[in-house]
């Protein structure tokens, strides 16, 4: 041991006292860090200045006049691009951009074609012919630059598509609100019509009076003509009109019942993000202890309640969602429906009425069943107010922690009881989202396919009394010719007439049995409602609530990780390249082992390593402002690979001289393409993902990541181990074959300098 440490401290004085190899230590102290330093400054927030890409926007577009209006869709996107500067937008004419783009003046090019805008008219018409922009990006310029590029035209085309999409969706709900209003203000007279085929049916028994009495003489055959003339207008106009009502219904019932079946899956969906967000919350919480930095622990508290304020949004759109679907269950389930009379007209068959009562009992059944669904809606609501509630006791205590963290500092108790509200909330959230699917969504679906029955059922009713029609226009025939026929004719036409009668009488009944059952006020109460806000919904149905786990604050922090371990290697690599890893004698002439001069010597290595990694994390911290959650572990890990990097590195040079600092050469470049520094080692070929799990960067830059964004202990306790294991091998290695190698490798190199071509 005696001798080792005289090999150290001879180096250190000859360092102290040779103002030369001063000067090389330092710069070997330096130069390492600066590589580090310049390479973190220069990719500190590259997707932040984006504002320097120059894109050239060319409007040729013509503009059109759609309905009387003058539109250009290429003017009002230039003028949002104007307003706009997250890319250097260019506004020009198409030569000057083509000509820039060839130049490399600009990066790309947007085209706007002079259809633009009548292209997009198209969507009313059979053909329709999809807008485009024409994107060109000049790939050779810059590699990284297209990507950028490639996001903001995308950006680009998802702000048209939206406008485009609120407008169409705004147009259609806007119209079916302007038919309910118009059918509302027609309410009286469609009264009427419905209200003169009652009077037929009721009257159907005078017509039949009139016919007998012609056939006894007793009237005139052209009295009953005109009589049956006055009523058939009444029969076309009741039965066209309640026919168009119908079908307008019916087509108004699919369009609501879409929209209210659409938000079933959202409303899920919004509590299934609501859930992932408390997770996120809790381990935010979870990464808390007594130590973290009042700053980051503000910054914590501020994230949790942000969090916490966009949980509430999507509570406050799900507890909408369902108050929408309740009102209209509740509207259908407070129809009035009656059973009918056990006296039944004349002519009504007795088993159909039985069979019209049992179907209007299966309708009060389903109506019960609806109430049952409200109330299980309603149970719902209430407890998203609870959950609501809970939310805003969690601001409330965010802001105060805030506030008290400058002057008392973290107060983990009150971070107990806030992660405590935070699992209540989870588990009510969870709870509503297990009982979801199985219990209340199908009640509802269940819901709206009796209601189709009902509408389908008054479809078929109108059908019915259409094919009347025909019967009555040929008896008004019969009757036009009766004045001149016989008394036989007569009969033969009496004989008709009972079938008519019933067929006009069963029109009536199945009609009132639809009417009393308010279908046609419950349909234009549905489509009459806020239609711009119905369009909104359509527009973006589903946001996106982006939670972050162990957040960087910008893209330099990031690589530091990688270009400090970088540094650190090849700081090692110019020591051994620079600095001689030869022991000469003592003055006494004492024996050196080869054991002694490679521990020796190494001591003087590691002592340069620990300099080179606290002039480096330190400088990444203090110069350039690295984000870094536990700023000592991170300088003591930076020290820690620093000598790990420094013993393989220093064993390969004293143990195979030039050939083993090749080898480490060799070893570095591989490391810099196969450790995912930049990008996900997935995304490189499948030779350094296969080498990816022995090369010692892999474990270095891991665990510096994990001190400095948030420690998972298992993750940095394994990457401290593993290279510890090389670094433990290294010096078995040195230990056992020093005194083999160097024999070996010393006639080697010996042969290499006779060449004259080595510096040997």
């Amino acid at each position: 041991m005696r001798n080792i440490f005289r090999i150290y401290k001879r180096d250190i004085v000859t360092i102290a006292t040779n103002w030369a190899a001063l000067i090389m230590i330092i710069v070997l102290m330096i130069v390492p860090s600066l590589y580090s330093l310049i390479n973190i400054k220069a990719s500190w927030d590259p997707y932040g200045a984006t504002k320097g890409i120059k894109i050239a926007i060319i409007n040729e577009d013509k503009g059109t006049v759609f309905k009387e209006k003058d539109i250009n869709l290429g003017e009002e996107l230039i003028e949002k691009l104007e307003d706009n500067d997250k890319m250097g937008w260019s506004f020009v004419d198409k030569e000057t951009g083509k000509k820039g783009l060839l130049e490399e003046k600009y990066y790309a090019t947007i085209e706007i074609p002079e259809g633009f805008s009548k292209d997009l008219t198209t969507l009313v018409e059979k053909e329709v012919e999809k807008p485009k922009l024409i994107y060109t990006v000049n790939e050779k310029k810059n590699t990284i630059a297209p990507k950028m590029t490639d996001a903001g035209v995308k950006t680009l085309k998802g702000q048209l598509d939206d406008n485009i999409t609120r407008t169409v969706t705004g147009a259609m709900f806007r119209a079916c609100n302007e038919v309910g209003i118009d059918i509302q203000n027609n309410r009286e007279h469609l009264r009427r019509i419905i209200d003169g085929v009652y009077e037929l049916d009721e009257n159907m028994p005078e017509i039949k009076e009139l016919l007998d009495d012609s056939i006894e003489g007793t009237v005139n055959a052209s009295e009953l003509i005109k009589k049956s003339e006055e009523m058939i207008p009444v029969v076309y106009d009741s039965i066209d009109a309640t026919k168009e009502l119908i079908d307008n219904s019916q087509y108004y019932l699919e369009e609501i019942e879409g929209n209210l079946s659409d938000l079933s899956p959202l409303i899920e969906e919004q509590l299934v993000l609501g859930e992932s967000s408390l997770d996120a919350l809790g381990v935010t919480l979870g990464n808390f202890d007594e130590k973290v930095l009042p700053d980051v622990a503000r910054k914590t508290f501020i994230a949790l309640s942000d969090s916490a304020n966009d949980l509430k949004k999507i509570v406050k759109t799900a507890k909408y969602d369902l108050k929408t679907i309740k009102s209209h269950i509740d509207k259908i389930s407070n129809i009035e429906i009656k059973l009918k009379e056990t006296e039944e007209p004349e002519g009504e068959d007795p088993q159909k009425s039985k069979k019209d009562n049992k179907e209007l009992k299966y309708l009060q059944g389903i109506q019960k069943d609806l109430k049952s669904v409200s109330r299980k809606i309603s149970d719902v609501i209430d407890k998203l107010d609870l959950i609501y509630d809970r939310l805003d006791v969690v601001i409330d205590r965010s802001k105060e922690e805030i506030e008290k963290i400058d002057t008392d500092g973290v107060n983990i108790q009150a971070l107990t009881d806030t992660r405590k509200i935070l699992d209540d909330i989870h588990s009510l959230v969870a709870n509503l989202v297990d009982n979801y699917d199985s219990e209340l969504v199908p009640i509802i679906e269940d819901g709206f396919k009796s209601i189709r029955e009902i509408s389908d059922s008054g479809l078929v009713l109108l059908e019915q009394g259409k094919g009347i029609l025909p019967d009555v226009e040929n008896l008004l025939g019969d009757f036009t010719e009766i004045t001149n026929l016989s008394n036989e004719q007569l009969v033969k036409l009496q004989d008709k007439f009972p079938d008519i009668q019933d067929k006009v009488h069963k029109l009536a009944h199945k009609l009132k049995a639809v009417d009393e059952k308010d279908q046609i006020d419950e349909l234009l109460d549905m489509i009459t409602n806020d239609w711009d806000s119905q369009s909104a919904f359509m527009t973006s149905p589903v946001e996106i609530e982006d939670n972050r786990l162990f957040p960087w604050p910008n893209y330099g922090s990031t690589a530091t990780p990688f270009y400090t371990v970088l540094c650190l290697w090849v700081g090692g690599l110019l020591s051994s390249a620079l600095l001689s890893l030869e022991v000469h004698e003592f003055e006494d002439g004492t024996v050196i082992k080869p054991y002694q001069m490679y521990l020796g010597k190494l001591l003087t290595f590691l002592t340069l390593a620990v300099c080179q990694a606290l002039i480096a994390s330190l400088g990444a911290m203090f110069i350039l402002g690295s984000y870094t959650l536990h700023p000592v572990m991170y300088v003591l890990y930076s020290v820690f690979v620093s000598i790990v990097f420094m013993t393989m590195i220093y064993t390969a040079g004293s143990l195979l001289d030039d050939v083993g600092k090749a080898i480490i050469v060799f070893i570095l470049v591989l490391q810099i393409a196969g450790t995912s520094g930049n990008f996900p080692i997935e995304v490189t070929p499948i030779l350094f993902q296969k080498i990816y799990p022995y090369l010692p960067f892999t474990y270095a830059i891991n665990g510096m990541r994990q001190i400095m964004a948030g420690i998972v202990y298992p993750i940095l306790i394994k990457d401290t181990v593993i290279l510890s294991f090389y670094m433990i091998g290294a010096l078995v290695l040195g230990l056992c074959l020093k005194g083999i190698l160097n024999k070996t490798t010393g006639k080697l190199m010996a042969k290499l300098g006779e060449s004259g071509i080595l510096r040997h």
